[in-house]
């Protein structure tokens, strides 16, 4: 929990305090004479809808207040690492920031989801994501997925354990693994994921503290082509216990085919740290494209 996240629960513990604490003294009559439930319309039953109403009014002004708190820092990290809010005027949560690092357009947000202990998401307490994306010289056919060995692909409804993922990959047409101590890496191109798991590209996903996953290019098709074989195995065993919902870990996949996309469950708000952030992603693009450049001259 950050400084800022701290201020605004103890405003709002304060705000319920004061308001609750003033219904129980006009209830046992200690603020007599000068307001009693007889002032109230509506006596106790009124006096207990304006303590809900002052209630949910005080939390609105402070989720309000915490909201603008968070723009500005987002904001004022962003200018540190010589990046500018979108020119879209977009007045989304987390608004995109935009620049270029080594003539690569780049961009980076934050988006908030309610996480259940387990990481899906479904109930327990919000997380922030912050995500950096470097724009690619056109949209790439291959597609290369990093994550975490214990780390997971969760979707509102479905999920991939990327070890798992790993595992079966080995097995099927058309994708190639790469293990990198504590990374996993699936891709339907073994150059590209040689490229990716070596040199300064590694050293750039190694950096990034608290990766939830990296696409690159076609990710989503890796994710797709692998769901839709593992449940026509299923199938194919008359088993429908682990039917994978591939539309839904599909949408999960961050960023598009014509990026390099890194999801980082971290709300960064540090110019520096968010500047090297960017540039470890342009890192990982620049080994993704020079790779699938040489395979598609290589085809």
């Amino acid at each position: 929990m950050n400084r800022s996240e701290v201020l605004s629960y103890t405003v709002a513990v304060a705000w319920m305090a004061v308001v609750i604490g003033v219904w129980i003294a006009i209830d046992l009559g200690y603020a007599a004479p000068w307001l009693s439930f007889t002032d109230i319309p509506g006596g106790s039953v009124g006096g207990m809808a304006g303590v809900l109403g002052l209630l949910a009014l005080g939390w609105y002004v402070i989720k309000s207040l915490k909201w603008r708190n968070e723009r500005a820092e987002w904001r004022k990290a962003g200018q540190k690492a010589n990046l500018r809010p979108s020119a879209d005027g977009g007045d989304t949560e987390g608004e995109r920031l935009t620049g270029t690092v080594d003539g690569r357009s780049v961009s980076t947000y934050y988006d908030k989801r309610k996480l259940s202990s387990g990481g899906t998401e479904s109930g327990g307490r919000w997380v922030t994501f912050t995500f950096g994306e470097a724009e690619l010289a056109g949209s790439g056919d291959e597609g290369v997925l990093v994550g975490p060995v214990d780390g997971a692909l969760s979707a509102n409804i479905g999920t991939i354990r990327f070890d798992e993922m790993a595992e079966r990959a080995t097995e099927m047409d058309g994708l190639v693994v790469s293990r990198k101590e504590d990374l996993v890496m699936v891709g339907t191109s073994r150059m590209a994921l040689d490229a990716i798991s070596d040199g300064l590209s590694m050293n750039a996903l190694r950096a990034i503290g608290n990766l939830e996953v990296a696409a690159l290019g076609d990710a989503s098709g890796v994710v797709a082509s692998w769901a839709k074989t593992r449940n026509e195995e299923m199938e194919g065993r008359g088993s429908s216990l682990a039917e994978y919902p591939v539309d839904n870990l599909v949408e999960r996949v961050p960023g598009n085919g014509a990026t390099v996309t890194v999801e980082i469950r971290d709300p960064l708000r540090d110019g520096e740290e968010l500047r090297r952030f960017v540039e470890g992603v342009v890192v990982i693009a620049d080994a993704y494209e020079e790779a699938t450049a040489r395979s598609s001259a290589a085809g």
